[in-house]
């Protein structure tokens, strides 16, 4: 579980390159909820953190629980950030968000071959319209 572990301090710390470096060459990326995955690749997956990046600038993941193996690893975590950019084509407008987010990881040689990430869309909407968020057109 160390690998998870660096993984979530390097998306903490903002790092792509340090979060790439937890995943194998041909990591299956999937945030199910995205119409865009799942994702191949190193540099798929990098474009789509470049994506979240813009939207959420200061994302912080807060581990709640964790559990697995050596192939296996679940993490129930707390996502809080300001969404500055536009987020599935609502702006923004740097509300404050806070949510639950479920991460499964499959382990291969010590590196994160297969990532998923669940969480409710809906809810991270509502906090942006309730802060004022408004459809980009």
């Amino acid at each position: 579980m160390d690998i998870v572990e660096r993984h979530f301090a390097a998306e903490n710390a903002h790092d792509v390159a340090a979060t790439l470096d937890t995943h194998s060459d041909d990591v299956i990326w999937d945030d199910v909820a995205s119409p865009a995955c799942p994702v191949h690749g190193k540099a798929a997956t990098a474009a789509m953190y470049a994506g979240i990046l813009a939207a959420f600038p200061d994302l912080h993941f807060e581990s709640v629980v964790r559990f697995g193996d050596a192939k296996h690893v679940v993490d129930e975590a707390v996502v809080t950030g300001h969404a500055r950019g536009s987020f599935l084509g609502v702006d923004g407008g740097g509300a404050s968000v806070k949510f639950r987010m479920l991460h499964v990881f499959d382990l291969r040689g010590g590196l994160i071959a297969r990532e998923q990430a669940w969480f409710d869309t809906a809810d991270v909407l509502r906090q942006i319209e309730a802060h004022g968020g408004a459809a980009v057109s």
